[in-house]
Parts: C-alpha cells; sequence; structure tokens
C-alpha cells in the first residue's frame, strides 16, 4: 500500500511537470502543423478542382467559386473533426464516427495533393483523374454536408430529441388508428342494425303512421268545402222540385174550369 500510494505521488508530480513545462507550446506546435497542412492541401486540392471543372460548361460561369466549394468544405470539415473530438464531441458513436471520417478526409486530401502533382509532372489530366475531378471530386459538395448530418444526429441531445419525437409520433399515429377502428365500428354497427328486422318494422310503423296523418290532414282540408257545396246543391234541388209541384197543380185547377192566381 505504501509503495502504491509512493507511486501515486510520484506520478502526480511529473503529470503537473508536464501540464507545466511545455503543454500549451506542444498543443500550439500541432495546430501549426495542422494549419500548414491544410493550406498545402488546400492549394493542391483547388488547383486540381480548377483545373478538372475549367472544361466543363456546367462550371463555366462560376468557375472561380465553384473551384473553392471542395476545398473550404474538406479542409473544414478536417478541422472540424479534430476539435469536435478534443471538445464537442460527447457522444460514444459520434466520436467514433467522427474518427472513421477523419482518415477518409485526410487520405481524400492525399490523393489530391499527389493527383495535382502528377498533372502539374506530366503537363496533362489522365482520363481516370479527369472523371476523379469532374463526378467524383464535386460529391463533397454534398458528402460533407450529411456527414455532418450525421455527427449532429449522433449527438447525445439530440438523440434523445429524436426518441421522443419519434414516440410521440408513434402515439398520434396509434391514437388516430384506434379512433379510425371506433369510427369503423360504430358506422358498422349503425348499419347492422338499420338492416335488422325490428327497425325495418318500426320504419314502417312509422311510414304508416305518417301516411294516416297526412291523409287525415288532407280529408279535413277539403270536408269543410264538400259540405258547403252538398248543402247549395240540396237547396237547390229542393227550390226546383217546389216550382215543379206547384206549376202542375195549377195546370190541373184550370182543367177544372177554376181559376187560379199566382
Amino acid at each position: 500500500m505504501k509503495d502504491f500510494d509512493k507511486y501515486k505521488r510520484r506520478a502526480e508530480r511529473i503529470s503537473a511537470a508536464a501540464e507545466q513545462s511545455g503543454g500549451g507550446f506542444g498543443r500550439l506546435l500541432a495546430w501549426l502543423m495542422i494549419v500548414v497542412g491544410v493550406v498545402v492541401t488546400g492549394v493542391q486540392t483547388h488547383a486540381l478542382a480548377y483545373n478538372g471543372m475549367r472544361g466543363s460548361i456546367l462550371y463555366r460561369a462560376w468557375l472561380d467559386i465553384a473551384s473553392w466549394l471542395p476545398v473550404v468544405l474538406l479542409e473544414g470539415t478536417a478541422v472540424g473533426l479534430i476539435l469536435g473530438r478534443l471538445y464537442w464531441f460527447k457522444g460514444t458513436e459520434q466520436r467514433k464516427l467522427g474518427h472513421a471520417a477523419s482518415y477518409v478526409i485526410w487520405a481524400t486530401l492525399a490523393f489530391n495533393t499527389i493527383a495535382q502533382f502528377t498533372m502539374s509532372n506530366g503537363g496533362g489530366m489522365p482520363d481516370p483523374l479527369l472523371f476523379y475531378v469532374r463526378y467524383v471530386l464535386p460529391l463533397s459538395i454534398v458528402a460533407v454536408p450529411y456527414l455532418w448530418k450525421w455527427i449532429l444526429d449522433l449527438e447525445p441531445d439530440s438523440q434523445e430529441r429524436i426518441a421522443t419525437l419519434e414516440v410521440e409520433a408513434e402515439y398520434n399515429a396509434q391514437w388516430r388508428q384506434i379512433v379510425r377502428d371506433q369510427n369503423e365500428q360504430l358506422i358498422s354497427a349503425y348499419r347492422d342494425g338499420m338492416n335488422s328486422q325490428r327497425v325495418r318494422d318500426a320504419v314502417a310503423r312509422l311510414t304508416e303512421k305518417a301516411a294516416i296523418e297526412n291523409a287525415t290532414r288532407i280529408i279535413g282540408l277539403i270536408e269543410a268545402p264538400v259540405d258547403r257545396l252538398a248543402d247549395e246543391y240540396d237547396q237547390a234541388a229542393g227550390q226546383k222540385r217546389a216550382g215543379v209541384y206547384t206549376s202542375n197543380w195549377a195546370r190541373s185547377q184550370r182543367g177544372n174550369g177554376q181559376s187560379v192566381v199566382d
């Protein structure tokens, strides 16, 4: 136990001395070398992209800007992955992806540098290299933003937010399905009830009742005019019969020699 404590104190003294002696200078030297490497590979990548895009109609109008896009994306990603691994990459998967992607980025920059030196020494660009510059190198314009999107998705806060939204979306989908199933069950039960014999009989009885009430209402509307017309007809017929009877009696009296004064 005493030996362990002695070793621990010695390790602490060595660590403190290392931090105070040259830690700042070491970090400064490392970043200086990284900046130099980024500048050199950036120049080579720009020259390669410029020479490859120069004969394409697609980049003719904006060649000066388009040739810098792969440089900014590749060099910025190379530096960003270093900073992310040192400072803000907090998730395990995020750190693994950033570490693996850094190898791919630096390998691409190395290939661009070698290809540019080869082209400048040979005086021309071979067909495979021309294909790489025109069709593969521009893919960095899409691949690099997607890489950063992937890294952002693997951040613990982003994963928590994504998981929460996915659970909420799944809950909403299941709730909508439950409501849809309930509505279908209600409609099916209503249709089954409408097609049952009891409902049919009830509908027939209600229809018959409504027809009777409607007929009664119509008869009630025409009953008074019919009675009035019947009375007027009876009165007119009675007056006519009375006049006929009077005329017959008068003629009979004249035939007997009697005078009749009407």
